[in-house]
């Protein structure tokens, strides 16, 4: 017979919430490949860096202007001990490249950057990030931009190619600039507005998201204009949809819409606005709703419901299995983890990632005919983490092989024996809450 028993949730999440009081959360997250599969030595799997090229009108009247927006996640990027310093060194190249329509080259700059790391930082290095903005102007045209990445440590090599179109904004009488995905939006009491740029275009793990754009209106009059918008997942499926009013005065006009992912799930998006007499498109923009290191995998969403039995309830849990479709059940498993989210308007859920690792741990530590998660030992540990203290005793002459957990912080002892003599250790007594079920 087995118990495999619940315990309280809060309780598990104060466990779990210890861990993360230590964790600096630096948005860390993304979803493009590379381009270039020929390269040696490269894991199509990382994001080595992420870009989001953006074009506005400027006030030259020729030209437009192009923001290309970097972000270069630093753990993949090689830094070595200086042994003067006894800091942690990293040295990087980016190259950057833009040609025409006729394959001209009209941009062609490297830029060099050094980076210098604490002992105590590069052990929180998962957790950094590192951005960076250029600006060029350029006439309209279609426009190849290639960006590569050079580790001067490991003498690696990472490149992408992206297509830009650069229009001319003075050539009808309303006009869009693309689109701005942005995670953080505030305005103070002068005014100012301050955004913080989605590089990634990951909206995942956000309960709402902001779109900035630019609206030109190259009349000299004040222009009342309507827009119908919408949100699309990969199925061409309609998730969101309204209509913007806009009274546009001449010249420039800010904007900022916000977005809810409410209806989402894991997956591609685009967003489109269109222009509600003429039906045609002015500006959209992918995106992507996926969890920063998401620990586990969706393909198999039916198990990494079943593995919430040691932090849900049962009537959570009725909830989420009772959904008619897979797309609910994932909406239903993802608003239960949001619901669980210690840092709820950062791109981590950290307790869904300490919980679903110590399941891979217990797996790895504990299976042997049975999953380690489904056994005593792996119960134990994915609720309360690693003993304060573990006696072993695998060769006792009068006793069969037990083992003694303790946790020193939470005055509990735990005390498991292989009955079988084949690994299988089994509590001595089970764990008891108001929600305990035994299952044989």
């Amino acid at each position: 017979m087995r118990y495999l028993s619940y315990i309280k949730t809060n309780l598990l999440m104060k466990r779990l919430f210890k861990y993360f009081l230590f964790l600096v959360l630096i948005p860390v997250c993304g979803y493009s490949q590379i381009v270039d599969k020929s390269l040696d030595n490269i894991d199509l799997n990382k994001e080595y860096f992420y870009l989001d090229p953006l074009v506005f009108n400027s006030k030259d009247s020729t030209n437009a202007r192009l923001d290309l927006y970097i972000e270069l996640p630093l753990e993949y990027i090689q830094f070595k001990r200086n042994q003067a310093t006894q800091n942690y060194d990293a040295f990087i190249d980016y190259f950057i490249t833009i040609k025409n329509s006729r394959d001209k080259v009209v941009y062609d700059n490297i830029y060099s950057e050094t980076m210098s790391n604490t002992e105590s930082e590069q052990k929180k290095i998962t957790e950094k990030t590192v951005y960076a903005i250029k600006q060029f102007y350029l006439l309209p045209d279609n426009y190849k931009l290639t960006f590569t990445l050079k580790d001067k440590n490991n003498l690696k090599e990472y490149s992408k190619n992206y297509s830009i179109n650069v229009k001319d904004f003075n050539r009808k009488k309303i006009d869009f600039s693309d689109i701005m995905l942005v995670s953080n939006y505030s305005e103070d009491k002068d005014g100012r507005k301050e955004i913080s740029p989605l590089v990634n275009r990951n909206v995942g793990n956000l309960k709402d998201f902001y779109l900035f754009f630019e609206v030109y209106n190259n009349t000299d009059s004040t222009m009342e204009s309507e827009y119908n918008y919408k949100l699309i997942d990969e199925k061409n499926k309609t998730i969101l949809e309204g209509t913007y009013n806009y009274y546009l005065d001449s010249g420039v006009n800010k904007k900022i819409e916000k977005i809810s992912t409410n209806q989402m799930i894991i997956g591609n998006y685009k967003f489109e606005i269109t222009n509600k007499k003429s039906s045609d498109i002015v500006v959209s923009k992918d995106l992507i709703y996926r969890w920063d290191f998401l620990p586990v995998n969706l393909k198999n969403l039916d198990l990494a419901v079943s593995q919430l039995m040691y932090i849900a309830t049962s009537d959570e849990l009725k909830n989420i299995k009772k959904a008619k479709t897979q797309e609910e059940k994932q909406r239903r498993f993802l608003k239960f983890w949001k619901s669980k989210d210690p840092t709820p308007n950062t791109p981590k859920n950290e307790l869904m990632i300490e919980y679903y690792n110590r399941i891979k741990i217990a797996n790895d530590r504990y299976s042997h005919y049975v999953e380690g998660w489904k056994t005593d030992m792996g119960m134990v540990y994915i609720i309360y983490g690693n003993p304060s203290n573990i006696d072993r005793h695998p060769f006792e002459s009068d006793s069969k092989p037990y083992e003694i957990w303790e946790y020193y912080d939470l005055r509990k002892r735990f005390v498991f024996v292989d009955d079988s003599g084949f690994g299988d250790y089994r509590l001595t007594t089970p764990i008891w809450d108001d929600r305990t079920k035994m299952n044989y």
